[in-house]
């Protein structure tokens, strides 16, 4: 075998078992809410509510997610996205509404 074909299985073989680790996870709200919602981004004139406030202000992750897909301030990408909103609240310590 050629020395460059060897190069070449060697470079796969190692791209191939680097891809094979544990991937480390990412949380929705790091992926998608935790950039603007730090208590410093400022929208409209005031300072978006970071994680803390929204703990304080929803009481349970359904009324969470009520209020972020109806929010005329939400990023239109995610506005109708309500089952990822409840999942980023329960994420963050929202509670569950008693049945």
């Amino acid at each position: 075998m050629p020395r460059d074909n060897i190069m070449k299985v060697i470079v796969f073989l190692l791209m191939a078992i680097s891809g094979c680790g544990k991937t480390d996870h990412i949380s929705l709200w790091d992926r998608h809410c935790g950039a603007c919602h730090d208590g410093q981004t400022i929208l409209n004139g005031k300072v978006v509510m970071d994680k803390e406030q929204m703990k304080v202000k929803y009481k349970t992750y359904e009324e969470f997610a009520d209020a972020c897909s109806h929010s005329p301030s939400c990023m239109n990408i995610m506005k109708h996205e309500k089952k990822l909103f409840a999942d980023v609240g329960k994420e963050i310590g929202i509670k569950e509404s008693p049945k």
